[in-house]
């Protein structure tokens, strides 16, 4: 046996118990599921919701100017500069 055989053999043996585990699984399921209502049996019956993964949420990334550099936070207080006295007020 070559190492291709010896790794499709235990990737069978693999499959094969993991086959099994299911069906005890799906067997425990059904019988607990007997006396519940339709929605639940329903819910419990399929495999494939049961084994699907969780989807991976995007999220956005921040641009790099927008990053806070400053370890202790954001210590900038930047305000509009105020108009009155020697600026005049600018009106549309």
């Amino acid at each position: 046996m070559n190492a291709k055989q010896r790794y499709n053999a235990r990737r069978a043996t693999e499959h094969r118990e993991m086959k099994q585990y299911t069906k005890k699984i799906n067997r425990a399921f059904l019988r607990l599921s007997e006396g519940c209502s339709e929605k639940v049996a329903r819910a419990t019956s399929f495999d494939s919701l049961r084994d699907k993964k969780e989807q991976p949420v995007e999220r956005k990334q921040n641009r790099i100017y927008y990053r806070d550099a400053n370890p202790l936070g954001n210590k900038i207080h930047a305000v509009q500069k105020q108009r009155g006295k020697s600026i005049p007020a600018y009106f549309d």
